[in-house]
């Protein structure tokens, strides 16, 4: 198992990867964003996880998975939409959304014989978990969750939405943005 964890304002949030073999190369990153919001949006923190994978030899059971270690939450409910899958968590005083994109945009740009043919999403009062489908030898692979928070009140609270709501492309051009500043 690997994992990584970040701090949001409603305590640590850890993204795991199980099902890790010796066949199997996970690279596990997190990257400040600064999503494109609409006029009069803004956003207090934003985070982009990218999981990336490759196979040395074909691999089936991987899940990445983000849990919130403390319940320092009153709510939390599923979120989605067009190209979507999200959930928010909040409290009196902040709101954290959690998102990734959702079936149908994994599929299209994932290999024909790696598409999904149920659903791999599921979230859960503690986080979001996506199984990954089988993996061919050879194949890299990658996919995402978009963490993003504001403190309440905030003018639009729909912020969060458009902050999660990340093209894979883009958050690719932002990790090698990143890289080549190191």
């Amino acid at each position: 198992m690997q994992y990584l964890t970040i701090n949001t304002p409603l305590g640590e949030v850890n993204f795991f990867v199980f099902g890790v073999t010796p066949a199997v190369t996970i690279h596990l990153d997190s990257v400040p964003l600064s999503p494109a919001l609409p006029p009069g949006m803004s956003v207090q923190g934003c985070l982009g996880i990218l999981l990336r994978v490759g196979c040395h030899e074909a691999i089936e059971d991987l899940i990445f998975e983000c849990r919130l270690l403390e319940r320092n939450y009153s709510d939390h409910y599923y979120e989605g939409g067009e190209h979507l899958y999200a959930h928010t968590w909040g409290n009196e005083h902040s709101v954290l959304m959690i998102g990734t994109e959702d079936e149908e945009c994994l599929n299209a740009r994932l290999p024909e014989n790696q598409q999904y043919d149920f659903e791999p999403l599921e979230s859960s009062e503690k986080g979001v978990s996506l199984s990954l489908p089988r993996l061919e030898k050879g194949s890299e692979s990658s996919f995402h969750f978009i963490s993003a928070w504001n403190n309440l009140p905030v003018p639009e609270d729909i912020a969060c939405c458009y902050a999660v709501d990340f093209k894979h492309t883009e958050l690719l051009k932002n990790v090698r943005s990143n890289h080549n500043r190191a």
